[in-house]
């Protein structure tokens, strides 16, 4: 029978789009929605994965307070993934790079290139998408993940350098380690989610105006 825990981690503020899919997905007998406010955002997942564990719950779906999914996300259990992530947009621009044509804005879908060690947006946007990392804004993953004892042991911790920078984020951190231990990772680009931002106008303007100029 599926049962699936529906989490929203967050500080306490959820943005009004949120809190519409929460009421779109509530109709559904079998979800069980949580807000769980711990901090930090590593230390609210963990702790997510625990409450996952505890219950019969089947799948888990979790999406933050500013990236609610517009579809319903629930639809793809049926094609029965390890993990899937609905990408949202990312604002990428940064005035320092002005003049060198970069894009503002990328998919948080990633592919490996291990001669630079680091994570490109996939580029194949359409449909569902193998990829090497998905962001964690909004995921969809079965219990068959968690049932593995290495990924109960902090699977969305950051990995750091010696000098204490982030190497690699929560979301990749995770995928490496869900991938070392086996499991397929999937974009849907059928069903991305919104991605609330607080944007400057004049930035987004130079922005655009930097990459066709």
């Amino acid at each position: 029978m599926t049962k699936i825990l529906v989490t929203v981690p967050t500080t306490g503020w959820l943005h009004k789009q949120t809190v519409f899919a929460l009421l779109r997905l509530q109709h559904d007998p079998r979800v069980h929605i949580i807000i769980p406010t711990h901090n930090p955002y590593e230390h609210n997942l963990h702790r997510i994965v625990g409450d996952f564990l505890a219950g019969d719950y089947t799948h888990w779906l979790s999406f933050d307070d500013d990236n609610p999914p517009i579809q319903n996300p629930l639809e793809l259990i049926e094609l029965d993934k390890d993990i899937i992530g609905c990408p949202t947009p990312v604002w990428h621009y940064d005035e320092r790079t002005a003049g060198k044509k970069e894009r503002p804005v990328y998919w948080n879908a990633y592919d490996y290139d291990v001669v630079a060690d680091a994570y490109r947006p996939h580029e194949t946007m359409d449909g569902l998408q193998r990829v090497d990392a998905i962001g964690t804004g909004c995921f969809l993953i079965t219990r068959r993940v968690f049932e593995d004892p290495r990924m109960q042991c902090a699977p969305f911790m950051r990995v750091w350098t010696k000098e204490g920078y982030v190497e690699r984020g929560n979301d990749l951190a995770f995928c490496e380690r869900a991938r070392a231990c086996g499991f397929e990772i999937y974009a849907h680009y059928g069903y991305p989610a919104m991605h609330i931002n607080e944007l400057e106008i004049g930035g987004v303007v130079r922005a655009f105006r930097n990459l066709y100029e």
